[in-house]
């Protein structure tokens, strides 16, 4: 790798760590919240029936930190009208600043990611009509394998890496090619879905227990999904596709030979990958899956029943479009569907990764 691999160098290679950062990131960082909040009169003229949430975010060190994504959401509507409750979503300012305004009046919960994978709710926030709640969040690095330079305000180097342009390039049939080392992928929608009760009870075990039972901390694969804070490298044929990430698991093969999935394959990890053309998006369907990984996104359950449909799209040089729909009967009550996004990095290469060896996950992890 390049000078971003100095960033991560704890176990065998960055990759074991970095993986089980990610999911201790996506679950069990906190952010702390200034105990102190404000209630602003603005104008009516302003504001009108609606309030607001408006604040600035702080890195540990006490400095502005830009480009975190705070969403709000209202709790305290009954069962019978969760169909009006509404994300509101805002990106904080290069000082740090954030406004989520229009919000009904309400009792709110404040959410904060970084790159999606650092995440930290406050409850209880009231917002009345024609005001403010003026709330300072300050990022509080607490991860169970926190190691210096392995953390996601670390992985933000992804993010401020140049990003090359210039037009989508295509193979000598004229599709679009994908080939190259891409960044982790970021959310760009995270959809909404209605998990059955026996997920949702699994998410709120795997909260309780700290990430515990992270499967890449056994050297486990994390699932097939483009979803996970890895690196992955595209290598492209026209017949098949071949993914590389710097993972547990480290490849996928996307047959475009125009074969069927196998009718009677033993369910797998990673499951069974076939792909197909339309226009100049590329069309993922992947079943075969065994109910061992987690689905997209990280830390969800799923059963035998996965069928992830990816859809990917080349929008220039430098950039990468994915979205993927879930349909699971056994998980989630209908399909549904989350985008997310990923750039062409430069002079990076994928690591070698050896999860086996040197693997000192499993003692850090306390959870229950």
């Amino acid at each position: 790798m390049s000078d971003l691999s100095g960033q991560y160098q704890a176990c065998n290679g960055r990759g074991l760590l970095l993986r089980n950062l990610t999911i201790a990131a996506a679950f069990f960082c906190t952010l702390a919240v200034s105990a102190q909040e404000v209630t602003q009169d603005t104008s009516q003229d302003a504001l009108g029936g609606t309030g607001a949430i408006s604040g600035r975010v702080y890195d540990p060190a006490g400095a502005a930190y830009d480009s975190a994504v705070l969403r709000a959401r209202r709790t305290d509507l009954g069962p019978d009208r969760q169909a009006e409750v509404k994300t509101f979503e805002a990106k904080a300012s290069a000082d740090g600043a954030f406004t989520l305004a229009d919000l009904p009046p309400g009792v709110y919960r404040l959410t904060a990611f970084v790159r999606d994978a650092q995440m930290f709710a406050k409850p209880g926030i009231t917002v009345e009509a024609g005001k403010a709640s003026s709330i300072d969040v300050h990022l509080e690095d607490r991860y169970q394998l926190s190691t210096l330079g392995d953390n996601q305000l670390e992985m933000k180097a992804w993010d401020r890496a140049p990003v090359p342009s210039g037009p989508v390039p295509r193979t000598l049939d004229g599709r679009p090619d994908f080939s190259g080392v891409w960044a982790p992928t970021v959310s760009v929608n995270a959809g909404r879905n209605e998990m059955l009760p026996w997920a949702r009870a699994a998410v709120q075990k795997m909260l309780e227990g700290q990430g515990k039972d992270t499967p890449t901390a056994r050297c486990l694969p994390w699932g097939a999904g483009l979803d996970s804070e890895s690196p992955f490298e595209v290598v492209q044929s026209p017949s098949v596709i071949v993914i590389l990430t710097e993972n547990t698991f480290p490849y996928r093969q996307i047959f475009l030979d125009g074969r069927a999935h196998p009718k009677d394959g033993d369910p797998t990890w990673m499951g069974h990958s076939i792909g197909h053309w339309d226009g100049d998006t590329l069309v993922i369907d992947s079943t075969g899956f065994n109910d061992k990984a987690w689905s997209p996104p990280a830390g969800y359950p799923h059963t035998e029943q996965l069928h992830v449909i990816e859809r990917l799209r080349r929008i220039d040089l430098g950039h990468l479009e994915i979205e993927m729909t879930i349909d699971d009967p056994g998980t989630y009550k209908q399909p549904w569907s989350l985008k997310r996004a990923s750039h062409l990095t430069v002079g990076e290469e994928i690591g070698e990764y050896v999860c086996a060896e040197n693997n000192q996950d499993v003692s850090h992890m306390v959870g229950k």
